[in-house]
């Protein structure tokens, strides 16, 4: 039953993109406002074909700070969350502190790495790192606050290291919300990039939308936002096949 669902599923959001594919090719076609803004399918596909060499290396551009971006925050946060386990009182004290910091816009950040580190990449992976901080951190942080009761029971009585709670104990029984946090990550990690690359970059597809509005060059501009969700969708579909792998105990549960 629920692999026929999906069918259907899969089968409605198919029929949904030819319609609005075909909706879009219409007005853009037909209406000259629709065309300035969004233009249509058939001229985006062709300002591809003649510039794919330049959208794509600005989209491996894009790739590469965001990719260097979620594997630093990742490092990161397991790095912080280890201290903690080696002073519980760290946590209790960074918590809060955290979570005031997302009141802030991060967004508004980028100019301030842009000045401090130049308009090269490393001031993208600086951003893209910390919009993906948070999310794996408190939810890997909450995969440990989660663990029952009685698995801490176990181990005191079976009188286990530290080392041995975090490798053993801490680290697999929090993969479901490590995931989590990384599969919100994966997506905020391009956003990260491409909002850095819209205060001064060489390359990117960040630039590229910064570019396409001032010159009103709508093909530009389309073709570069279908590349971006295609890269946060890749980043997010690379996360959900680890999960297949090493996730199987708790997939296969439910």
């Amino acid at each position: 039953m629920e692999k026929l669902l999906n069918m259907k599923n899969r089968r409605l959001y198919i029929l949904l993109g030819i319609v609005l594919i075909v909706a879009w090719e219409y007005f853009g076609s037909s209406n000259s406002t629709v065309r300035l803004l969004i233009s249509s399918p058939s001229l985006v596909a062709e300002y591809f074909a003649e510039n794919s060499a330049d959208l794509l290396n600005a989209t491996k551009i894009t790739m590469i700070e965001a990719v260097l971006g979620l594997l630093i925050a990742t490092a990161i946060s397991f790095g912080m969350m280890i201290l903690c386990f080696y002073f519980p009182k760290m946590k209790d004290f960074l918590l809060p502190i955290m979570v005031t910091s997302q009141v802030i816009p991060l967004i508004v950040l980028a100019p301030f790495f842009i000045i401090l580190m130049g308009i090269g990449i490393a001031s993208k992976i600086a951003m893209a790192s910390l919009m993906c901080f948070f999310p794996i951190f408190v939810n890997f942080a909450n995969g440990v606050k989660l663990i029952p009761q009685n698995i801490h029971e176990m181990c005191f009585v079976y009188n286990a290291s530290k080392t041995q709670k975090i490798f053993r104990i801490y680290f697999p029984l929090s993969t479901p919300y490590i995931i989590t946090g990384l599969k919100v990550a994966a997506t905020l990690s391009v956003i990260g990039a491409i909002v850095a690359e819209f205060s001064g970059a060489v390359l990117g597809l960040g630039r590229n939308l910064y570019i396409s509005a001032l010159r009103l060059e709508p093909e530009m501009m389309m073709c570069s936002l279908l590349l971006s969700a295609a890269l946060g969708g890749t980043l997010y579909g690379v996360i959900v096949f680890v999960e297949r792998i090493i996730g199987k105990w708790y997939l296969t549960n439910n």
